[in-house]
Formats: structure tokens, C-alpha cells, sequence
């Protein structure tokens, strides 16, 4: 799990690193007092594949600590209640299945291995659209996330029957 973990940080770390260094290649204007030397194709490739993997990892970051916030949010209701047990669940899993569809239609695959050199925005479309769909791919990957970690978890202690 630790290693898993400590992974998933390094290639987060990573990501990070890529947007600072395409930014400051494609900022040219911002930063004009440096030399700085550099391809704009590059960095603008950079860019991309680096801001849709971040997006992608720390959402499965976070999914790896869900356990946690679940934790504290149970805090705020003195008793336990099957429904909203179940509200969450199934909210979880309409959110994940938006998820699923979001993730095609916004292409983000395509743009996580680079197979397109350019985003399209669609500037019609209204901004709480483009949120909302973001937000339930995000959704998406937490719950992987969230369910990788329950598997280490499970194989970690041996149990590999309860997965």
C-alpha cells in the first residue's frame, strides 16, 4: 500500500514539475527578463499531457484517503442511517456512471496520451457544464481510486478471497 501510495505521489510530483516547466516556457512574456530557451510545440504538449495526468492522479489521490473524509463527514451525524447509506451509494454510483460518459465525450483519454495536440473548448456551452462534467470524471476516478486502496488493503493483510 505504501508503495503504491508513495508512486502515486512520485507521478503526481512529476505532473507537477511538467506544468512548471512548460509554463515557464510558454510565459514568455511574463518571464521576458530570462533567457529562457524552448520549443512552444513542446511545452504546449507538455502542458497538456501533464495538467490531464495531474487531474487524473490526484483524483485518485484523494480517492486513496475517501476512507478518511467519509470519516470526518460521518462526524456531523449523530446517528446512523441506512438510508442515507444507500443515498450515498447510490449517488456515488450515478456520479461514476456520468463519470464514465464525461471522460468520452470530453475525449480526456485522447488527451492523456497525446493523441490530440490541442484542447477544444467549447465556448457556447455553458461553464457549469463543463464543471459538472469534470467534477463527475473527477468522481470517477476517486471511486477508483478508493477501491484500489480497499484492494491493497485486502491483499496487504492476505485476504485476498474478500475482494
Amino acid at each position: 500500500m505504501r508503495i503504491m501510495q508513495t508512486g502515486l505521489v512520485l507521478l503526481i510530483f512529476c505532473a507537477m514539475v511538467g506544468l512548471m516547466v512548460s509554463g515557464t516556457i510558454l510565459s514568455r512574456h511574463a518571464l521576458s527578463f530570462l533567457p529562457i530557451k524552448g520549443s512552444h510545440s513542446f511545452a504546449r504538449n507538455l502542458h497538456m499531457i501533464s495538467a490531464y495526468w495531474g487531474f487524473v492522479l490526484m483524483s485518485v489521490h484523494l480517492g486513496f484517503h475517501w476512507n478518511m473524509i467519509m470519516g470526518m463527514a460521518k462526524k456531523l451525524f449523530t446517528k446512523p442511517s441506512v438510508v442515507r447509506k444507500w443515498a450515498v451509494r447510490i449517488m456515488a454510483l450515478l456520479i461514476t456512471g456520468y463519470g464514465i460518459y464525461a471522460f468520452i465525450k470530453r475525449d480526456i483519454g485522447t488527451y492523456m496520451l497525446l493523441r490530440s495536440h490541442f484542447v477544444f473548448f467549447d465556448y457556447e456551452e455553458l461553464l457549469i457544464f463543463f464543471y459538472l462534467d469534470y467534477i463527475a470524471v473527477m468522481g470517477l476516478f476517486i471511486l477508483i481510486g478508493n477501491y484500489v486502496c480497499a484492494g491493497l488493503k485486502v491483499i496487504g493483510r492476505g485476504n485476498v478471497n474478500r475482494i
